[in-house]
């Protein structure tokens, strides 16, 4: 299924390919693990910066069923401490991705991915400075 042009989706790395000569660039997954405050939203993150680049420049982006079925068992408290801060902070983040637009100068995904680093910086850096990063 083809994810409509401003439309976010919730990219799992689980079940992930993409065309790296094209997209590849972008694909920078959130820093997370220890001593890092985003717990199990780095591919999630990747998908919202990697889905608001391919609209500018014009490319799919597509969605659909797993090909490999990931049927793990996990603790959800466990899971909850891990993304308490990423439930918290989406009040924020997917209302700036669905409005942040790129300059007609970015060309390239490298181009893009810089841009939008930066309006990460000046745009969310007040929730956390996990976002100056």
């Amino acid at each position: 299924m083809t994810v409509p042009k401003g439309s976010l989706f919730p990219m799992c790395g689980m079940n992930l390919t993409f065309n790296r000569e094209v997209i590849g660039p972008a694909m920078y997954f959130g820093l997370m693990g220890h001593g890092q405050p985003l717990g199990r939203y780095d591919d999630m993150w990747a998908g919202w910066c990697t889905k608001v680049i391919c609209d500018h420049l014009s490319l799919g982006v597509k969605t659909g069923l797993p090909y490999i079925w990931h049927s793990k068992a996990s603790d959800p408290f466990t899971n909850l401490k891990k993304e308490y801060k990423g439930i918290f902070w989406q009040e924020e983040i997917i209302p700036f991705f669905q409005s942040v637009t790129l300059s007609d100068d970015c060309q390239t995904v490298c181009d893009c991915y810089l841009e939008l680093a930066q309006k990460v910086r000046d745009e969310l850096s007040d929730l956390d400075p996990y976002f100056t990063k």
